[in-house]
């Protein structure tokens, strides 16, 4: 063939690229060993505000009152792409509900471990009796409405 097409024919260049890649030894910089991040612990009485007031005025975002305040305050969840439905919301309101009422300490980590598996096993109702307006958000975006959550308190 001739023209353009015979530059760019079929041909076996292996071994030149194996001599190139000897002639250049790469240059791996050595790294410090990567630690495991701290547990973070979630102290539940700086969950308080969900003990009272709380509202899902939509899917983005969960409504309380914190003592001492007339407004209500907002978590803001719009950044949380994977929440698509209202119901998802209306769980994590709930989740955050029953935290603030637990009396022991757990790393956010065995807290979502622990909640996923109650799930898993029992269904939506393990937060709420009546879960009918309730779906199931994944455990990640769940975590991270308690990251968002600006009273949050850690006991590490």
């Amino acid at each position: 063939s001739s023209g353009i097409n015979a530059e760019y024919g079929v041909r076996d260049v292996t071994q030149r690229a194996k001599e190139i890649a000897a002639s250049r030894p790469a240059h791996i910089p050595s790294l410090p060993p990567l630690v495991s991040p701290r547990q973070r612990t979630v102290d539940p009485s700086s969950l308080s505000p969900f003990w009272g007031k709380t509202k899902v005025p939509e899917k983005t975002s969960i409504t309380y009152t914190v003592k001492g305040e007339e407004n209500m305050s907002t978590l803001d969840l719009s950044a949380l792409e994977q929440i698509v439905e209202m119901g998802q919301t209306r769980f994590i309101c709930e989740v955050l509900v029953r935290l603030a009422n637990e009396k022991r300490t757990h790393s956010l980590q065995d807290l979502m471990r622990q909640l996923s598996s109650e799930i898993d096993k029992h269904g939506l109702g393990c937060v709420k009796d009546n879960s009918n307006w309730l779906s199931r958000p994944r455990i990640f975006e769940i975590a991270a409405a308690i990251n968002r959550y600006r009273h949050l308190s850690l006991l590490n």
